[in-house]
């Protein structure tokens, strides 16, 4: 039934979350940040708070990535005491290097696309920023999979906005019928797939997400993937 697979690559196949837990712990020490917060935990906390709040934004358009880059960091620092731009671009960029150094993968994630590689044409959909990316994908080992590599910031729209899986479908050729989305974030992936006309594969690992309107499929495991591809 399916010939394109478009894959999200955020916490779908790349550890985006447990990558970036450690950058920020190694960054939290580089800064010596622990001069002005009582623990790590109280760093982190800050921080992933409102990076998933300026991300949800960012994806629907309402602020700008230079927005996003500077209120994520600048929102701890000055729960620390730090009211400093700067400052927070530089832990931006300190971070955001040494993130795209990690090579860990979801679970299954390079199993997954040995499985798929020779049976379906493999793409990459993903809103993550672009020197960024590509140096994640490379250093994790997963870069030679995938045909074609579409991103956000290229294209002038975010997912879940219906204009870049049509993008995406122009570029690769795929047909709307012949075509799936895996992702993890049902507000990106899934939404705009289903937006798109296009069927959709939940991975929604802890169960912790009820969706509003079904999914064409949902799994726990990557590995639950290859009994339905």
């Amino acid at each position: 039934m399916y010939k394109h697979i478009f894959l999200d690559f955020d916490d779908t196949l790349y550890d985006t979350h447990g990558n970036a837990d450690e950058a920020l712990r190694e960054l939290f020490e580089h800064f010596r940040l622990g001069d002005h917060f009582s623990s790590q935990e109280q760093f982190l906390t800050s921080y992933w708070k409102k990076n998933q709040e300026v991300w949800a934004q960012y994806s629907l358009g309402q602020i700008s990535r230079q927005k996003l880059i500077l209120d994520r960091f600048l929102y701890p620092l000055r729960e620390g005491g730090i009211d400093d731009e700067k400052f927070a671009l530089e832990l931006n960029d300190w971070f955001l290097d040494r993130t795209a150094q990690k090579t860990g993968l979801v679970e299954g994630a390079k199993d997954l696309l040995e499985y798929l590689k020779n049976s379906y044409h493999l793409h990459i959909i993903s809103n993550g920023f672009t020197e960024v990316q590509y140096r994640k994908m490379k250093n994790s080992g997963v870069d030679h999979y995938f045909e074609q590599i579409i991103l956000s910031e290229d294209v002038g729209v975010n997912k879940p906005d219906p204009r870049i899986f049509d993008f995406a479908l122009e570029k690769t050729g795929a047909k709307r019928e012949e075509s799936i989305m895996i992702g993890d974030n049902y507000d990106t992936d899934i939404t705009g797939a289903i937006r798109s006309g296009i069927n959709q594969l939940f991975y929604n690992p802890k169960a912790d997400f009820v969706p509003t309107i079904l999914p064409t499929y949902e799994v726990r495991t990557l590995k639950e993937i290859e009994s339905i591809l």
